[in-house]
């Protein structure tokens, strides 16, 4: 992958970078960025308008005081609707972090075209249905393109993840496999969630 990677333009699309999550997630970047070695890496964001994608690179750079996001980060235009404009887009990074949800809905179009165009795929989903149908349905062609499929980096499946580690770290013997639960009462006011 490095011959691939160094011949795309950009490291890192953020695609769905309007939406709700996109813009936290082009926040979260430039964070990241700043704190680590200058120029290293490119990136863009891409969505189906132009002029959403800019606001969100205006407010991004008003709220970090970052004035050269609008002239650093790349703008690509891609629609899940579109399969030709998320070939175009899988074609210029080496990965794409998708924001673009439901999963069920619009996930499957991107995940494919990431793995017909030798880019790696991440998603924020927390959609097992979604996450399981994806690994049955792309895991042979995946592997064969030298492509990572890497679902559920999110909000979503954080406490699991942690609650895994932390009951491995803590079992004594060797842990095999660990189930969940998840029960959710609600009451005149507000809604209890607890998981186990």
């Amino acid at each position: 992958m490095t011959s691939t990677a160094n011949s795309r333009p950009y490291h890192v699309i953020v695609f769905g970078a309007s939406g709700f999550t996109g813009q936290f997630v082009v926040e979260e970047v430039t964070r990241t960025l700043s704190d680590g070695p200058k120029g290293t890496m490119k990136w863009a964001i891409a969505g189906r308008s132009r002029h959403k994608l800019e606001k969100v690179l205006e407010q991004a750079s008003a709220t970090l005081t970052k004035p050269e996001l609008m002239s650093e980060v790349g703008i690509i235009l891609a629609d899940v609707g579109d399969l030709a404009s998320l070939a175009t887009m899988c074609k210029q990074g080496v990965v794409v972090l998708n924001c673009v949800g439901p999963y069920r809905f619009y996930g499957e179009p991107v995940v494919k075209a990431c793995i017909e165009n030798g880019t790696h795929y991440m998603d924020i989903c927390g959609e097992p249905q979604f996450l399981e149908g994806m690994q049955l349905k792309y895991q042979s062609q995946a592997a064969e393109n030298g492509v990572y499929v890497i679902g559920s980096c999110g909000f979503d499946s954080i406490p699991a993840d942690m609650g895994i580690q932390f009951t491995r770290d803590h079992f004594k013997g060797t842990l095999t496999a660990v189930e969940s639960f998840l029960t959710i009462s609600t009451g005149p006011e507000v809604g209890n969630t607890n998981q186990l």
